[in-house]
């Protein structure tokens, strides 16, 4: 087959009646893009596990700033708004603005008019 061009149907066959299953070659291929679909998978894993892990800890940090500068209970009744952001740039630019803010309300409504709910 090295070299030939051959019908999409015919390949299938082959691989449908279990000729080419035997192929030492086949088998080396298929261990291939079995190991290099595992580290595809395993690299996207392990981005993502970074990705929510910062998000993750850009919230505490937030929330434990606003909680240590304003009333904790008042804090906690943005927790909701807060934790909907997934945005990591977002929840960033927030800690930014609660070290600015003169007070609670002033946070409280910047986060408002950041498209997030009070």
């Amino acid at each position: 087959m090295s070299g030939l061009i051959h019908p999409h149907q015919a390949i299938a066959g082959f691989l449908q009646e279990g000729i080419v299953q035997e192929s030492s070659v086949y088998q080396h291929l298929l261990e291939t893009v079995k190991k290099e679909t595992d580290q595809q998978v395993m690299q996207q894993g392990i981005q993502q596990g970074t990705e929510i892990g910062a998000r993750q800890s850009a919230l505490d940090f937030l929330f434990h700033f606003l909680e240590f500068r304003f009333d904790g209970r008042a804090v906690q009744a943005l927790r909701p708004a807060l934790e909907n952001i997934k945005d990591l740039q977002q929840l960033q630019e927030l800690y930014s603005e609660a070290l600015r803010a003169e007070n609670f309300e002033a946070f409280a409504h910047t986060l408002g008019t950041n498209g997030n709910e009070k």
